[in-house]
């Protein structure tokens, strides 16, 4: 008899397996995503000229598309930063 219980406990650890080797948990990444982005259309409930970042973020994009704009110029109540 213990004989057997050594032989399973050896064997039992032979087959030992982590769960997160044979399952996926939903939600959980290797690797974690950030992100940022700008959402328009808001008709007038955005983040308007007080957020300065909101306000950097649109010239930033628009001199992407070889537009150059002064953040101070613009006057956007419609785009919110997320």
């Amino acid at each position: 008899m213990r004989v057997l219980t050594i032989f399973l406990l050896f064997m039992t650890s032979i087959f030992a397996v982590q769960i997160k080797d044979v399952a996926n948990t939903v939600g959980v990444r290797d690797n974690q995503l950030i992100g940022y982005g700008l959402v328009v259309g808001l008709n007038g409930s955005g983040d308007g000229t007080s957020s300065k970042f909101t306000l950097q973020s649109i010239s930033n994009l628009l001199q992407g598309m070889n537009i150059k704009v002064d953040p101070n110029d613009i006057k956007s109540k419609n785009t919110a930063a997320v």
